[in-house]
């Protein structure tokens, strides 16, 4: 009878969800915020509403990682150092197709990489790609796959990878020994998308393409000068990787402090900027991916509150170790529909559960992938959905990009498939 219980708890919150994500057309936050008031109403636990504050914290450390970061990345956009880096890659590659694509593919990667958040890229370095790639010939809506592709890719690259953060902590893993496990799914798929696109390249470009020594668009005056430019970045990623190879030696000041440091090194390193124009802008990004792990920790507490969570627990551990695998690459990427990061909680975890012994730290890091592309996935499809809307090609946009993306999604969630299959093989290659 309990179980019962805990299955119509379960249903009317995913019920609930749909209805106001896809019929409703709500934000994410909001439909998850509103699943959680109905699951606490249908269990019983409508007085219980404290644990809504409880689970509205429950990723405060990984919101404000994403807070900052987008700190830095409004940053680098405010000081010109984004566009600046997009224009050299234009101007130095605009007629090597394939390396064009290489470079663009690791430029929408690094916001994903640097701030665990697929939305962060598609916002920021995505839209500036975007032209870069239609300008080289590559159709509008396969210009916007490859975006979003990338924006999924950099989200599970190392050094911050957010959904194995979330994995980990269900089971108090630390978030260490990640990196190689991350790079050998992220680099492969990035590389394959890369000459993906390139393979529907037209011979005739759509727009003009910068040759090398041609002049600078518009506002060349402004153009910013010099080695500097990469200064920000190569000095964030110096500090994460110096903290992670000293063993301790050197403190840890936090992955938050680490991209403030960045955002003021790009004040002195682009355009002058305003420093709380700036904060306000990266917020104002964040807001709705914020927004999103608030929603889904009301979700997932909510779940546990209500037993349905160990219900999925016990159920994971019941399903033979040959479905597993199956139910993994199915159930994850569904679930991420609703959002990446509640789908690591509430899907990731009981898998991983079950699948003790199987290489936790490669596990994680496949599971991170599966449930990574529920953001590509509709009713919500908010990557594809954010990168529509920056792009101005219309209403049928999103449906034409998700049809180009279809093929190379599936073939990501077979690569994340292989990965955890074979994922003691690979710990041991490891």
């Amino acid at each position: 009878m309990l179980m019962w219980a805990q299955l119509i708890t379960f249903v009317c919150m995913l019920g609930t969800f749909l209805l106001f994500a896809a019929a409703l057309k709500l934000p994410p936050a909001l439909a998850t915020a509103g699943a959680a008031v109905v699951g606490l109403a249908v269990s019983g636990n409508i007085g219980s509403l404290y644990h809504l504050i409880e689970g509205a914290f429950g990723y405060f450390d990984v919101i404000l990682i994403i807070a900052m970061a987008m700190v830095f990345m409004a940053a680098l956009e405010a000081a010109g150092i984004l566009e600046e880096i997009s224009y050299r890659i234009t101007r130095q590659l605009g007629n090597k197709p394939l390396l064009l694509s290489l470079a663009s593919m690791v430029l929408v990667m690094l916001p994903g990489m640097l701030t665990g958040s697929s939305t962060a890229a598609a916002m920021t370095t995505g839209r500036f790609v975007l032209p870069v790639l239609v300008n080289a010939g590559i159709a509008p809506a396969r210009a916007g796959a490859f975006v979003a592709l990338g924006s999924i890719i950099g989200m599970i690259a190392p050094p911050v990878n957010v959904p194995v953060m979330i994995i980990g902590s269900g089971i108090d893993m630390p978030y260490v020994g990640f990196d190689i496990p991350l790079l050998l799914l992220s680099v492969p798929a990035a590389i394959a998308v890369s000459i993906w696109v390139v393979a529907g390249i037209n011979k005739e470009p759509s727009g003009d393409k910068l040759e090398p020594g041609q002049a600078a668009p518009a506002g060349a005056s402004e153009r910013i000068p010099g080695f500097k430019v990469y200064i920000p970045i190569i000095a964030l990623l110096a500090m994460m990787l110096a903290v992670r190879l000293s063993k301790g030696s050197i403190p840890d000041p936090g992955i938050p402090f680490m991209f403030a440091a960045g955002a003021l090194l790009a004040m002195v390193c682009g355009r002058p900027i305003k420093l709380w124009d700036t904060i306000v802008d990266g917020i104002g990004m964040a807001m709705p991916v914020m927004g999103v792990l608030v929603g889904a920790g009301m979700f997932v507490q909510v779940m546990t509150v209500t037993g349905v969570r160990g219900l999925l627990v016990t159920s994971a551990l019941d399903i033979p170790i040959a479905w597993i695998f199956v139910v993994a690459a199915l159930a994850l990427p569904l679930f991420g529909a609703i959002s990446a990061y509640a789908s690591s909680s509430v899907m990731g975890v009981p898998i991983l559960l079950a699948l003790l012994g199987n290489d936790e730290i490669v596990t994680a890091a496949a599971l991170s992938m599966l449930a990574a592309i529920g953001d590509l996935l509709p009713p919500i499809a908010i990557v594809p959905s954010l990168i529509s809307q920056s792009s101005g090609e219309g209403p049928d946009f999103r449906s034409e990009l998700l049809r180009q993306a279809a093929v190379p999604i599936f073939c990501l969630v077979l690569w994340a498939f292989a990965v955890l299959r074979w994922a003691p093989a690979i710990g041991r290659l490891l």
